[in-house]
C-alpha cells in the first residue's frame, strides 16, 4: 500500500491511496509558488519543521551565473515558434493566447503573468522568454555536477524549458551526465520524445536538434528531420529483414572494413558488424540502423 500527496495548479492537493483519491485539501490557488519550489528543486526529501524553529536567514537570491548562449535561445525559438505576430496601428505586436490545456500563453510559449487580453512587442517578447528561462539556467546549474561546455548547458537548458525541471532531475540523462558519461547522456535525448504515450514528431525533432547542440553539431537540420526506415535484426521467429536498404548497408558496411557478405538480408553476420560499427564510432550500441548510424555509415 502506497499513499502521496499531488499538487494541481489550480490549489487542490489530493491525497492518493494505491491510484484512487482518497481526500482533497482546496487551497484557493495559495500552493502555486509551492508547486513551483518542488518542481525546480532538486532536493530529494522534505521536512517540516517544528512549530518553534526559528526561519534561517537566506541570502538574497541572484541571477543564474551561467546562461544559455545564442545558440540554445534560437533553437528554443526556432521550436517553441513566435505564435501569431500581428500587425496594429502601432505596429506589430503579439496576443495572449490558450494553449492546448488552457493556459493562457505569448511569445515563445510564455505563460507566468499572462492574462486574457495581454498583448506585448516581439522585443517584450524576447525578454519574457530571457526572464522565464532564468529559473532554468538556474536549475540545470544546480542539478549538473561536472563541467560541462556552454553548448551542453544550453541544450539541458532547452530540454528543461520543456519538459520541466523535474523531468532533467529525475532523469537517467541527468544521472549518466554526472557519471561523466557524456555520450551515453547525449543519447538520452531521443528517449524524450512522447507525450501521453504516444511519440511526437514536434518532440523528436527537438530532442534530436538538443543531443546535437549537446555534442556542439549542426542542430538546424533537424527542424524538418522526418524518422527513416530502421533496419535491425528480426525477432525470433519473424523472417529476416530484406531488400536493397540492407544490400546498401552491407556495401556501406564492406567499405568501412568488414568481411561481410552483400547478400540484401540482415543476418546474424550484419547484425554483429553494425553493432561492432557503433562501438568503434561510439554511438548507442545496439544493432539498430537509424538515423544517426545511416549518417556515419553514409547511406
Amino acid at each position: 500500500m502506497s499513499r502521496w500527496l499531488e499538487f494541481f495548479n489550480d490549489g487542490r492537493v489530493y491525497e492518493i491511496e494505491d491510484d484512487q483519491p482518497i481526500n482533497v485539501i482546496k487551497t484557493e490557488g495559495i500552493v502555486g509558488e509551492l508547486i513551483e519550489a518542488l518542481q525546480f528543486t532538486p532536493a530529494e526529501k522534505f521536512t517540516i519543521a517544528p512549530p518553534d524553529a526559528v526561519p534561517p536567514d537566506v541570502p538574497e537570491p541572484r541571477r543564474p551565473m551561467r546562461e544559455i548562449n545564442q545558440e540554445g535561445l534560437k533553437l528554443i525559438q526556432r521550436f517553441e515558434g513566435l505564435h501569431e505576430l500581428k500587425q496594429g496601428s502601432q505596429g506589430e505586436y503579439i496576443e495572449a493566447y490558450q494553449d492546448p490545456v488552457g493556459v493562457w500563453t505569448i511569445g515563445w510559449g510564455c505563460t507566468e503573468g499572462v492574462y486574457e487580453g495581454m498583448k506585448i512587442t516581439r522585443a517584450q517578447a524576447e525578454e519574457m522568454l530571457k526572464k522565464e528561462i532564468e529559473k532554468f539556467e538556474t536549475a540545470v546549474a544546480n542539478a549538473v555536477k561536472v563541467q560541462i561546455n556552454d553548448n551542453q548547458f544550453s541544450a539541458l537548458v532547452s530540454f528543461s524549458y520543456k519538459q520541466g525541471a523535474r523531468a532533467l532531475f529525475e532523469s537517467t540523462l541527468l544521472k549518466l551526465l554526472n557519471q561523466g558519461k557524456f555520450q551515453e547522456a547525449a543519447d538520452e535525448f531521443p528517449r524524450w520524445d512522447k507525450a501521453g504515450g504516444q511519440v511526437l514528431l514536434g518532440l523528436s525533432r527537438r530532442r534530436r536538434a538538443e543531443r546535437a547542440l549537446f555534442l556542439s553539431q549542426s542542430w538546424e537540420e533537424f527542424l524538418t528531420w522526418k524518422p527513416s526506415r530502421v533496419l535491425r535484426l528480426a525477432e525470433p521467429g519473424q523472417p529476416l529483414m530484406q531488400g536493397e536498404d540492407v544490400r546498401q548497408l552491407q556495401k556501406a558496411l564492406v567499405k568501412a572494413g568488414f568481411n561481410i557478405q552483400v547478400d540484401g538480408f540482415f543476418g546474424n553476420d550484419t547484425d554483429k558488424a553494425v553493432r561492432q560499427f557503433q562501438q568503434q564510432k561510439r554511438l548507442s550500441v545496439d544493432g539498430i540502423v537509424g538515423d544517426e548510424t545511416r549518417r556515419v555509415l553514409g547511406i
